[in-house]
């Protein structure tokens, strides 16, 4: 059953890869687009993709699909807040609160929000209506995407042929992601650009 399964992801190639991590990005309900980039590093363990090609349908799948729900979440964000204060009767004051909380904590909810259970799927809906700025919530989506890409793909190259031969075909992205690593730290806990609008 295992063999059907990477056959019919082998079929569907670099471009059913990018649509399951599309997929996944926007959040569809059991849609296993999780399992399907693990699965496509075992075909990228078998030559049948590269590992940068894989990475690079998987992380543009992911991001459009997160920027398709990260629009909607700001454009129903409004009428949200305000179908919730006549609702509940809550003060204007109180919904200018929440708004900010959302606003000042997003960038870190952006990058890691997806690792909570239940969660993840809301993350681009809940930031579209922060109010975060697209660009930065598309540089925060990027990084995550490539973090998110590089392991799954890893894990199925791990299970497919071993540690020590995925480490080697993944040495020269270390270094990348190394630097990717110290960027994010920088800028999120550093440089943090949301807390000067």
């Amino acid at each position: 059953m295992g063999e059907a399964i990477l056959g019919k992801l082998s079929a569907l190639g670099l471009g059913g890869l990018a649509l399951g991590s599309f997929l996944e990005a926007l959040g569809i309900p059991l849609f296993p687009g999780g399992i399907m980039v693990i699965l496509a590093g075992f075909l990228v363990a078998r030559g049948h993709f590269p590992f940068p090609a894989a990475l690079t349908a998987t992380v543009a799948g992911f991001a459009l699909g997160s920027l398709i729900a990260y629009l909607v979440g700001r454009r129903v964000g409004e009428d949200f807040f305000d179908v919730l204060g006549h609702r509940f009767r809550l003060p204007l004051s109180r919904l200018e609160q929440a708004r900010l909380y959302l606003r000042r904590f997003s960038p870190g909810f952006v990058l890691f929000g997806r690792f909570l259970p239940g969660m993840g799927n809301l993350v681009p809906y809940l930031a579209g209506m922060s109010g975060i700025s697209p660009a930065l919530f598309l540089g925060l989506t990027l990084v995550f995407a490539l973090a998110w890409g590089t392991l799954y793909l890893s894990l199925g190259m791990f299970f497919e042929y071993g540690w020590q031969q995925a480490a080697q075909k993944l040495q020269p992205f270390l270094l990348l992601a190394g630097i990717a690593g110290l960027f994010v730290y920088w800028f999120i806990f550093q440089y943090r650009p949301w807390r000067r609008a």
